[in-house]
């Protein structure tokens, strides 16, 4: 698995108001290379920004490959979706909630075990609502991995995100918005990273 360094890297110069219109590009996943099983609650404390008190306080709805998990005491492997989500409202959200009491309302799909995959590979990391805006500032200042089709439908949809006084530079060298998209709709993976600019 390549060192997160190794990847074609595209720095976002932006202030930190910006940053918020680009939490929503957390829902495309961000990626997370494996070399083996990694336990789920030490994989979220590695994260930015997360502790265990915003972990039990916060994060309300946890899936993992679309299955809504109550128990944390479990691991991602290569190839795992992990979804985090705040509350949500109504019976919808009662339901999915962790550890909830109307749990027993979902429907109960077939524990699926997965045989013969590979060790190694990426864990794709979901954040949606309320998470997404509080840990933007925290993840993409510290850079994060995300696939470049997941980056170009995300940039190709907001195209005001990137207009100045925001500058986008790929591997070091300034690159126009007409030219992001074509540039990262190929790669595999890349790095993005923020470095927040005063007004």
């Amino acid at each position: 698995m390549q060192h997160p360094d190794v990847y074609p890297q595209l720095t976002l110069i932006l202030t930190p108001e910006a940053l918020t219109g680009f939490s929503s590009l957390l829902q495309h996943g961000i990626l997370y290379p494996v070399s083996q099983p990694v336990p789920l609650v030490p994989f979220l404390l590695s994260l930015p920004g997360f502790t265990g008190d915003y972990i039990e306080k916060t994060v309300q709805t946890i899936f993992v490959d679309g299955i809504a998990a109550d128990s944390l005491d479990r691991d991602l492997t290569a190839g795992s979706t992990l979804a985090l989500s705040a509350a949500m409202p109504g019976l919808a959200g009662a339901i999915f909630r962790r550890q909830g009491i109307h749990g027993s309302l979902r429907s109960q799909p077939q524990e699926q075990k997965k045989i013969g995959g590979a060790a190694a590979g990426m864990i794709t990391l979901k954040l949606f609502n309320s998470i997404a805006t509080d840990r933007i500032q925290d993840l993409l200042t510290t850079g994060v991995l995300v696939g470049g089709k997941a980056f170009h439908d995300f940039a190709g949809m907001r195209e005001s995100l990137f207009q100045p006084p925001m500058m986008v530079q790929h591997e070091g060298q300034q690159v126009e918005y007409s030219a992001l998209l074509p540039l990262v709709a190929d790669l595999p993976v890349l790095r993005v990273k923020a470095v927040l600019a005063s007004e």
